[in-house]
């Protein structure tokens, strides 16, 4: 499976156990866990971002200046 090495100072290293004891998971699992959801979220966002580029000259078209 693939791995990265990456490197925290050690105020970083701190939070980061801190994080991980207080939900319960390991200091691994909670990494993982943060790194996969914020990516998720960014995927999220852009993909709103262009939907929302997509529909909003619909949008203006129907409504008139002042009604939107």
């Amino acid at each position: 499976m693939p791995a990265l090495n990456v490197e925290f100072t050690d105020a970083e290293m701190a939070r980061l156990r801190e994080r991980a004891a207080l939900t319960g998971r390991s200091l691994k699992q909670h990494v993982h866990d943060v790194t996969v959801e914020e990516a998720d979220r960014l995927a999220f966002v852009e993909g709103a971002v262009e939907e929302a580029a997509r529909v909003l000259p619909g949008v203006i078209a129907r409504f008139p200046e002042g009604q939107r």
